[in-house]
């Protein structure tokens, strides 16, 4: 049997209790390879590693490794835009900068820098940067969600699992252990039966 389970919903008049806390379930864990079956709340589908782990798509997959590398990304022209400093860190910067030409304006009778100068476009080019590639990390978030809710395989916990091919393959020793007994006892004949067993005769 294969471990891979797809979650469906039955009719209300098909509930069943779950398997985890007994209450009434429409959702239903079906195997095919098994065949096998339980019920189950939707929230026990949640974030429940003891019981199942979702198995999701290539698609899914490929999304999330491209979200891991657009946030990379996203990280590092964040931090080097702190590296640069806040809107506080440059306009201190400047005052500190006039204040030491103004000293040295005997030495040196170079114009002072403007605000506008301390501003270099390598940093306005990278600050489009970081707000397009945030744009795209939310637009690449939005298309994981979508598809981590429509993921409806599962796979059953270690432990689960090697219980529930148990219980099958008692089931299935048990039924080959009946129809042993029926076939068995319809193939015998009455002749045979009365050879076999003596019966007591009534006393004289």
């Amino acid at each position: 049997m294969i471990n891979e389970y797809i979650a469906r919903k039955v009719a209300l008049k098909d509930m069943q209790p779950c398997a985890i806390c007994s209450k009434p379930s429409t959702t239903v864990l079906y195997n095919a390879s098994g065949p096998d079956w339980l019920y189950t709340c939707e929230i026990h589908l949640q974030d429940n590693p003891q019981f199942v782990i979702p198995l999701y798509s290539t698609e899914y997959n490929e999304a999330v490794a491209q979200l891991k590398l657009v946030k990379g990304k996203m990280d590092g022209l964040a931090s080097a835009q702190n590296q640069l400093g806040s809107w506080d860190g440059w306009v201190t910067k400047i005052f500190s900068k006039k204040e030491k030409q103004k000293k040295d304006d005997s030495k040196s009778p170079e114009p002072t820098t403007t605000e506008s100068a301390d501003i270099s476009p390598e940093t306005k080019n990278d600050a489009e940067i970081l707000l397009e590639t945030q744009k795209q990390y939310s637009k690449i978030l939005d298309k994981v969600t979508e598809l981590q809710k429509k993921s409806r395989k599962y796979e059953l916990a270690k432990i689960m699992f090697e219980s529930r091919v148990l219980r099958k393959r008692t089931e299935q020793l048990n039924r080959e252990r009946y129809l042993k007994e029926q076939e068995n006892y319809s193939n015998t004949d009455p002749e045979d039966l009365l050879r076999k067993h003596v019966f007591p005769s009534v006393p004289k």
